[in-house]
């Protein structure tokens, strides 16, 4: 009859392990069940993926962008001073408006322009070599990375 007992008491702890191992695994399940379910719905829609890839060109741009800058700084030497270069329009030169050109008095050509070309009386715009945008002659720092005009 101990015998017995004792068997019984044995089988009884193996069904309550086997129990709990069966609890386990179920847990184990429901919880790859939702993760699954939840991972689902995190997918981006395809508007939000043009978004993000949209916002990762442009962060490449500006790590480019500063890269270079950073090349061009350590060229200019270890004395060079960036905390000089504060504010992009303080390094185009701007003193106040550009006086009218003077006019000469010239004999008349036969074939005079009738529309005056700006672009020959300041240069051709430049295209920076960073982010391709075409800028003004004039300027020495690119409009939008403000990369220098002659990397």
């Amino acid at each position: 009859m101990e015998r017995l007992h004792r068997e019984l008491e044995n089988q009884k702890k193996k069904l309550d392990k086997l129990k709990s191992e069966v609890n386990e695994m179920e847990n184990d399940l429901t919880r790859r069940r939702l993760k699954r379910s939840n991972s689902a719905s995190q997918i981006p829609s395809v508007e939000e993926m043009h978004q993000l890839r949209s916002s990762n060109r442009q962060l490449q741009i500006d790590i480019d962008c500063l890269t270079k800058e950073i090349d061009l700084f350590q060229a200019r030497g270890p004395h060079f001073n960036p905390s000089a270069i504060h504010n992009f329009y303080d390094n185009i030169g701007f003193v106040g408006p550009v006086p009218p050109k003077p006019k000469e008095q010239r004999v008349p050509i036969k074939n005079p322009k009738t529309v005056p070309d700006t672009e020959e009386d300041e240069g051709a715009p430049w295209g920076c070599t960073a982010c391709t945008f075409l800028n003004h002659p004039a300027l020495h720092r690119c409009e939008q990375c403000e990369m220098p005009r002659n990397f």
